[in-house]
């Protein structure tokens, strides 16, 4: 099953496709890995063109499932209210087509990258980017978040 792993902030989404399982995942060649999200337009506008390429994202794709990294209080304030709103857009959309949601909180997420080399058998940038590292980091993590959504079978 294809896994779409999204990572948000209040100026871009980033994902990657996975496909496999857990212990032997694929990372899948994307037309692009984000979408900003201009900041100086109308937020309506915005939020809705994001929901447009979603779809139309998911769809093109064939993803079974999407895994999504939580927005969540950092130690120092609550999560952005536009990144809540990205990640509500994304979760109708995603709904919309009658798909299969995870949402994976940050702790989840450092959890397993821990595991991640006793699971799949090598590090991430190893077994999913040809020993290259993922660039930028919240791309590398959208990597993550879309493993963890994969099957354990």
């Amino acid at each position: 099953m294809r896994v779409l792993g999204l990572v948000s902030s209040p100026t871009d989404v980033k994902w990657a496709l996975l496909d496999g399982t857990y212990v032997s995942p694929c990372l899948l060649p994307m037309p692009t890995k984000s979408q900003r999200l201009p900041i100086n337009v109308d937020e309506g506008n915005v939020l809705h063109g994001l929901y447009r390429l979603v779809c139309t994202l998911l769809t093109e794709q064939s993803v079974g499932k999407v895994s999504i990294l939580q927005a969540s209080n950092s130690q120092f304030r609550s999560a952005s209210p536009r990144r809540i709103k990205v990640e509500a857009i994304v979760q109708l959309a995603i709904a919309s087509l009658d798909l299969r949601v995870g949402l994976v909180s940050p702790q989840t997420l450092r959890a397993r990258e821990r595991k991640f080399s006793t699971i799949a058998g090598g590090a991430p940038e190893d077994i999913l980017n040809g020993s290259q590292r993922f660039t930028p980091k919240p791309w590398r993590d959208a990597v993550l978040v879309a493993w963890i959504g994969l099957d354990e079978s």
